[in-house]
């Protein structure tokens, strides 16, 4: 069982040139960068994808980690390494397949996760572009707390004093009240819409409604 989705902004595949960038050269290999929450680390539970003619797939980590001193430290680690996604980089089999990646089949346990950089490569010349569509990473699936707050809500844990039974009481009645994490999922949208907003903003110069110093009347409104 899947968590929650956890809400991230994903920019799209970014060719890793040689030489010069203008010259009509593949590489065949291309990164896709993948930005969380700044205000928090998230851990991944899974990671799902429908494959774009991209032929192998590497996983790289961006953690927060804390040394023996107490410092806290941001590295860069392997999840996944070169993994198959293609049986064979010419031919179209499982080109255009879904994928589900778990937590238990990356390298490192994926916890306190900052960004995620997903590694494509295509040795193949006979596709023109490659990607991964639909990408989308879920939390661990939580079954303890969620067996616990069942539990409460129909009665089932002991309660040894008036306060326990007010809860669970005001839990029942109090359902048009959204949870933390309804709020909490909310905001992380508002904050991947700005960030959506931000990667794909124009830099041209809207520029001024005159001509050769003169406005045209047609492109001025009155009030």
């Amino acid at each position: 069982m899947t968590g929650k989705p956890l809400v991230c902004s994903i920019r799209n595949p970014h060719p890793i040139t040689i030489g010069d960038p203008r010259a009509e050269f593949s590489s065949g290999c291309a990164v896709v960068d993948v930005t969380f929450p700044s205000t928090k680390s998230v851990d991944i539970g899974e990671i799902t994808f429908k494959n774009n003619y991209t032929a192998l797939l590497s996983v790289k980590l961006k953690v927060r980690e804390e040394n023996e001193k107490g410092e806290t430290t941001l590295t860069w680690v392997t999840g996944l390494k070169n993994v198959q996604l293609m049986p064979e980089p010419h031919c179209e089999d499982r080109a255009q397949s879904y994928f589900r990646i778990k937590r238990e089949q990356l390298l490192v346990p994926p916890d306190n996760v900052l960004s995620v950089r997903l590694v494509l490569q295509q040795p193949s010349p006979v596709w023109l572009s490659f990607g991964l569509d639909d990408i989308k990473f879920y939390s661990p699936k939580d079954e303890t707390s969620e067996l616990m707050l069942s539990e409460l809500v129909n009665g089932d844990m002991p309660a040894d004093d008036e306060a326990m039974n007010n809860i669970r009481t005001r839990v029942k009645e109090n359902k048009d009240i959204p949870p933390v994490e309804e709020i909490s999922s909310s905001l992380q949208q508002m904050w991947a819409l700005s960030e959506t907003a931000r990667i794909n903003q124009t830099e041209a110069s809207l520029g001024r409604f005159d001509i050769d110093g003169s406005y045209d009347i047609n492109l001025l409104s009155y009030t």
